[in-house]
């Protein structure tokens, strides 16, 4: 019966991901993920308190793969990049590709989210990561020194400006091929790279 009503949970954390994903937090409702995972009505009900606590499962969900996709591009050593380099594509890259999870995880996209323990948790280890991330670059002499209260900001800012480059085009209706594409993505974040390394 546990492992059941496990399975239903993590059945209804896909749907309402796979939604969040088609169109944003409006359309996560209880009614619309049940309906999406096929159980029956007061399924969702039992699982979740309300929206909220389903989109912070999500959100969390969301913010534990990302520090995945990070962590794993850098332990990738078959290219010739910096470890920061790495990371820092590995994010702008799950940024792109899931843009409504990117903005529930950092802006609440269009839906602000009251803390849950369980998004307070994936968003404590997410900051350790980046933080340690920021250390050991600025260790290997690959990023600028001094506090790491100003350096990470600086390079979050930095990265969230380039992850949010195509939304903000397409938000504002322009014509195709005005955003930036991968191959963009790999110069534009090795040039504003270059410019935080040691001089």
């Amino acid at each position: 019966m546990q492992e059941r009503s496990r399975d239903t949970r993590r059945t209804l954390i896909a749907a309402a991901s796979d939604l969040l994903a088609r169109g944003g937090p409006a359309h996560v409702t209880l009614r619309a993920v049940g309906a999406a995972a096929d159980v029956s009505r007061t399924a969702p009900y039992r699982h979740f308190q309300d929206k909220d606590d389903l989109l912070s499962t999500v959100a969390a969900e969301s913010l534990a793969a990302l520090t995945a996709e990070m962590q794993h591009a850098v332990a990738d050593t078959t290219t010739a990049s910096t470890p920061l380099f790495r990371a820092c594509h590995a994010y702008v890259r799950f940024a792109w590709a899931y843009p409504n999870h990117y903005r529930l995880d950092f802006f609440g996209g269009d839906h602000t989210i009251p803390p849950s323990r369980v998004l307070v948790d994936a968003a404590n280890d997410f900051n350790r990561y980046f933080n340690d991330l920021v250390v050991e670059a600025q260790q290997s002499g690959t990023l600028i020194a001094g506090d790491i209260r100003d350096v990470g900001p600086l390079l979050w800012v930095l990265l969230h400006g380039l992850a949010m480059s195509n939304h903000l085009v397409a938000d504002q209706g322009c014509e195709p091929k005005k955003g930036y594409d991968a191959d963009d993505m790999s110069r534009v974040l090795a040039l504003a790279l270059q410019n935080l390394a040691p001089r």
